[in-house]
């Protein structure tokens, strides 16, 4: 340190060692002052790339959650080595949903009763119970489905693709048509195809995914009905043969007319006794009885029957007649009772190619056993009484079997305003132009290729336009109306027979085309019933839990479908309330 001048006092030399001092300090406060300043831009940079971060990662989990990204690439299920992506599981899990939506209208369209979904709320908000009872929300019960409904597409599908099960052409078109009507309603509801996919599937499937979903069920749906075949097939002819000997009536079908004579179930008078009510209820079960004995010794044969029927439902009549009005009303009945018998009206109940089981149940065992008894003839009859019932049975015609057919329609609806109400005019216009078509067939080749050619134009069935009107495999034991399976097997019925008939859907003008005689009813039933318990065990292996289609199941993502899935259906009822 260099000395003090001597020569300066020592207020002078106090004022320069101040100065050093203050220079000093500003020297050091400058170099805070610009490390400040640098750790302020680091600071205000750190800040922007978070917040620049913040803004990508935002915008990313935009995009990702519109396009759907997250739905496409997350496993939801996985059967085996197969993954069931997010979305493929909201698409299984919409199905479901749309299933059971579609049951409970047509249930309310109706009026049926005993379906308890109900459209108006949610699934997560109305329950249900499980196949053990317990109770668990709607939202659960279709997540458990669309699970099984995945394994099962999965199953199937990976099974025909190792067999090189294709689809034909006819499926690949229904697939393109299928494709087409969403791509109609979408643009009717102002959507693009994907947007409207989104819409009612969820994120993450577009156009191409939908196409493979619906290649996949196709293939599944379609293989799984092969292997049905293909068991049904398999099943032995003396097998078939054994079985059908051994419980014909199973097979069989039978024509009975049968009367149900029902006592009332009366209820006990006021301080009367249950011995005395039961005494009361004997009575009238046995003058019930007394009156089936009566009718049934006056049945010779079916219009005798029809004639004993007649009087007893007069005299029934009669008995109802009010005391104070009891001649009017007993003119009246006798005025009813003739009106009727000019009608010709029948008052037992014919009962056509019915089978055991349906006599049964209308009757009871002992009446179906003894109309299938081995020798039953046409004319036999019988007096059947249980605790409340008596019942006379005829048999019209006695255990016999039957085969399908092949025949041809064209349908003319009546077309009318009021389908509940067909008006005589709207009759007769539907007939005409029935009749007009019958007459331009016949008046041309008359073939049955020329009878195709006029319905693939004319009809207005749907179901068989595409087939020139096509039914083939008609069975007496389907479901259709029976004007309609009664002209197809008419005893008399031959190849080349036209017809014109009335069913409550219009006029049906019918072309017999084939009458399969080796094609027997109780064979078809005895394969199909044995092919289908071989395929029912081939099928629970297939699926089961210790099998090669295990099922692992993502119960985050599962769950989150079925929770998103409710989340849209509210805002929906929301929307469709306002």
């Amino acid at each position: 340190m260099a000395k003090n001048d001597s020569t300066k006092n020592k207020a002078e030399l106090y004022r320069e060692e101040r100065k050093q001092r203050i220079a000093k300090a500003n020297k050091k406060n400058a170099r805070s002052i610009e490390k400040s300043k640098t750790v302020g831009n680091i600071v205000k940079k750190v800040v922007a790339v978070v917040v620049v971060a913040a803004i990508v990662c935002g915008g990313l989990y935009y995009v990702v959650r519109q396009t759907g990204l997250v739905e496409r690439f997350a496993t939801a299920v996985k059967v085996n080595d197969a993954r069931i992506s997010v979305s493929e599981f909201n698409y299984y899990y919409s199905g479901i949903y749309s299933q059971m939506n579609s049951y409970a209208q047509m249930y309310a369209q109706y009026g049926y009763s005993g379906f308890d979904y109900d459209t108006s709320l949610a699934p997560d908000e109305q329950k249900t119970t499980d196949a053990d009872g317990n109770e668990i929300t709607y939202a659960e019960s279709f997540r458990q489905s669309a699970i099984k409904r995945a394994q099962y597409i999965e199953a199937y599908s990976k099974l025909a693709e190792k067999e090189g099960f294709k689809l034909g052409d006819d499926e690949k078109a229904e697939i393109d048509e299928a494709i087409e009507n969403y791509k109609k309603s979408a643009s009717e509801s102002g959507y693009s195809l994907n947007a409207y996919l989104k819409a009612n599937f969820g994120a993450g499937l577009n156009e191409k995914k939908f196409r493979e979903q619906l290649e996949k069920e196709e293939i599944a749906s379609h293989y799984s009905t092969h292997k049905q075949e293909e068991f049904a097939a398999a099943v032995p002819d003396d097998e078939v043969k054994k079985e059908y000997e051994a419980n014909k009536k199973d097979y069989d079908y039978i024509d009975v007319r049968y009367y149900t004579f029902s006592a009332e179930t009366l209820t006990a008078e006021k301080d009367e006794s249950d011995d005395a009510l039961a005494k009361r209820q004997d009575a009238a079960n046995k003058e019930i009885y007394a009156d089936a004995k009566s009718v049934f010794d006056k049945a010779n044969d079916i219009d005798a029957f029809e004639a004993a029927l007649a009087d007893y439902e007069a005299a029934k009549a009669a008995e109802k007649a009010d005391d104070t009005k009891e001649a009017d009303k007993a003119e009246d009945a006798e005025a009813a009772e003739t009106e009727e018998k000019e009608e010709e009206k029948e008052y037992s109940t014919e009962s056509l190619h019915t089978s055991y089981s349906a006599l049964s149940s209308s009757l009871n065992d002992k009446a179906a056993d003894w109309a299938y008894e081995a020798g039953r003839k046409a004319g036999d009859k019988k007096l059947f009484e249980d605790e409340k019932n008596a019942y006379i049975v005829f048999v019209t015609k006695p255990a016999y079997t039957s085969n399908s057919v092949d025949v041809r329609q064209l349908l003319v609806k009546y077309n009318a305003a009021d389908e509940n109400n067909v008006t005589d005019a709207e009759k007769k216009a539907a007939r005409e132009q029935a009749e007009a078509y019958l007459e331009e067939w016949k008046s041309g080749d008359a073939t049955e290729d020329s009878f195709s050619a006029l319905a693939t134009d004319h009809t207005e069935d749907t179901a068989s336009a595409e087939s020139g009107g096509l039914y083939a495999g008609v069975r007496l034991s389907d479901s259709y109306v029976p004007e309609f399976l009664d002209w197809c097997f008419d005893p008399s019925r031959k190849e080349g027979d036209v017809g014109i008939i009335e069913t409550t859907y219009g006029y049906h003008i019918m072309y017999f085309s084939k009458n399969n005689a080796d094609d027997l009813d109780w064979q078809n039933k005895i394969r199909t019933e044995k092919g289908e318990a071989a395929f029912t065990e081939f099928d629970e292996a297939l699926v089961a839990d210790d099998g090669e289609n295990t099922v692992k199941v993502s119960e985050f993502w599962t769950k989150y479908v079925a929770k998103e899935f409710s989340k849209r259906i509210k805002r929906n009822i929301a929307y469709s309330s306002k």
